[in-house]
């Protein structure tokens, strides 16, 4: 049976961890482009099917910026977050769903996003961080220009070959 003081520090970890995802998000949506950065690591690599890959957190909230400052309003979910903690590091695996919203391309004004992130995190001084970010696109709904994409790139899970 693992120590109490063990058990306490990894539901910690564990809910810590699952913030950051959570501040990623909250972070998006308020347009607070420091505090997207400060999710990840300076050096951390980031590739979201959608948007591309970043050799940096700064590279990712210049883009960010970019795209979603432009939009009226974003909403972007994580749930089904699973985390392992390993000492320092952890790995987080979750769904997303992230609604865009441009209204002077109403009727076609809204673009609904969803798939799956995983994240490699470790501990620093300041608290957990992302330093690495994998995101996979598995579908969306709606108008791919409400980012100003003709298309996106899907990668959705071989549901079949799970089936028996």
């Amino acid at each position: 049976m693992e120590p109490l003081t063990d058990a306490l520090q990894r539901l910690v970890d564990e809910r810590d961890v699952a913030d950051v995802l959570h501040r990623y998000a909250a972070a998006l949506d308020g347009r607070d482009w420091d505090g997207l950065e400060a999710c990840f690591t300076p050096d951390a690599a980031i590739t979201m099917s959608v948007a591309g890959g970043y050799p940096s957190a700064g590279h990712y909230r210049r883009q960010a910026e970019s795209v979603l400052g432009g939009l009226d309003v974003t909403h972007h979910v994580f749930s089904a977050v699973r985390v392992r903690v390993n000492g320092d590091t952890a790995t987080a695996d979750s769904c997303y769903h992230a609604q865009h919203v441009r209204a002077a391309l109403a009727p076609d004004h809204l673009l609904l996003i969803g798939g799956w992130v995983h994240d490699e995190l470790v501990r620093t001084g300041g608290g957990w961080r992302i330093s690495v970010r994998r995101g996979t696109a598995a579908w969306y709904d709606g108008n791919p220009w409400v980012i100003g994409r003709a298309s996106l790139p899907l990668r959705p899970r071989p549901w079949r070959a799970l089936a028996p």
